[in-house]
């Protein structure tokens, strides 16, 4: 399923003679290198990129002078707002933008970011469960089998991140994942520190679905594309949307305050929309894509996968985390609490 774009992996940069310079900041695996050696062609350009496992150390890195240093960063859709307020990104000149027309009309003016004034949609999926089919004793569908003693199915791993694993404690409890009520986080605490100790801790979604490929862990919390990427692997993985429901997420890219390269910074958003492009990134990666304009280019089999494409029935238990505004010390407070004991 990994098609890329046509010729890209015959192409060579000559980085030692690249005019320019562009730094990015993304999670891991999560753009094919050859989108990458295309642009650096196209613009004479040398990319650093460098890559983080959680959004927590994303931030700690722009507010530690990141923000001068990245041209883009790509935070999860409830970071954007957080963001901005902190002034660690800039809001964007659509006019250097066009290829935003590229979008799907839903993704044109989402409630994390209205209007797309700082950020960029990228790539969006959804955070459920994987397993290892063989392994389980029944079948899984529900976030008990972390939550519920009853329904453990053997060697399990959360998600080491604050609000995805929260929020699914949250639904297992029949809460909204953004709920802020002080009562129902402290019932998801103790289920996360219960958890903890009969599972195997947190990890990071690259290493968690590693570990799952390798057999150390049969079940696993984790993003729906990491886990349709080792599929191919090995086809005893599966991946489900809990019945509870759970997180549908897009990742956006934005850009820094303080971007040294503003020039090359826009004309990198306006080249990931572009449709053959996004197409490239998302057959990658296996999440979906915002880009419309992009669907002639997309797999079919990506394109037509429920687990990557959710029914509307499915879609109606998701919900996109939200900004959590004053309650963050709460969140933040709950989580080190978790991670302590």
């Amino acid at each position: 399923m990994k098609r890329l774009i046509a010729g890209l992996g015959t192409l060579l940069l000559l980085v030692g003679m690249a005019k320019g310079e562009l730094r990015i900041f993304n999670w891991s695996d999560y753009i094919p290198e050859e989108v990458l050696v295309e642009f650096e062609r196209r613009y004479d350009v040398r990319i650093i990129y460098d890559t983080f496992e959680a959004p927590e150390a994303m931030m700690a890195k722009l507010q530690a002078g990141g923000a001068r240093e990245y041209d883009l960063v790509v935070p999860p859709d409830y970071y954007v707002a957080e963001m901005a307020r902190a002034g660690l990104i800039q809001p964007l000149d659509h006019d250097r933008i066009p290829n935003l027309k590229n979008l799907y009309p839903e993704f044109q003016n989402p409630d994390y970011d209205p209007g797309n004034r700082y950020s960029v949609p990228y790539q969006w999926g959804t955070t459920g469960i994987a397993y290892r089919a063989s392994e389980v004793k029944q079948p899984v569908d529900s976030w008990g089998v972390f939550f519920d003693p009853a329904q453990y199915q053997g060697p399990f791993l959360l998600l080491d991140e604050m609000r995805e694993t929260i929020g699914a404690a949250l639904k297992y409890l029949g809460y909204s994942l953004n709920d802020t009520d002080p009562a129902h986080l402290e019932e998801a605490k103790q289920l996360l520190i219960d958890a903890k100790r009969r599972g195997l801790g947190f990890a990071g979604s690259v290493e968690g679905r590693s570990r799952l490929l390798a057999g150390d862990a049969v079940v696993v919390h984790n993003y729906s594309g990491d886990i349709f990427q080792i599929q191919e692997e090995d086809d005893d993985i599966v991946y489900v949307i809990p019945k509870e429901g759970g997180t549908i997420w897009m990742d956006a890219v934005a850009m820094p305050a303080g971007a040294p390269h503003p020039d090359l910074a826009y004309a990198f958003l306006n080249f990931i929309l572009e449709p053959e492009i996004a197409a490239a990134i998302s057959n990658y990666n296996y999440y979906a894509s915002p880009v419309q304009a992009a669907e002639p280019y997309l797999d079919p089999e990506l394109l037509n996968d429920p687990a990557v494409y959710p029914p509307p029935e499915v879609r109606a238990k998701l919900e996109f985390i939200r900004d959590a505004g004053a309650a963050l010390p709460l969140f933040d407070r709950i989580w080190t609490e978790v991670k302590a004991r």
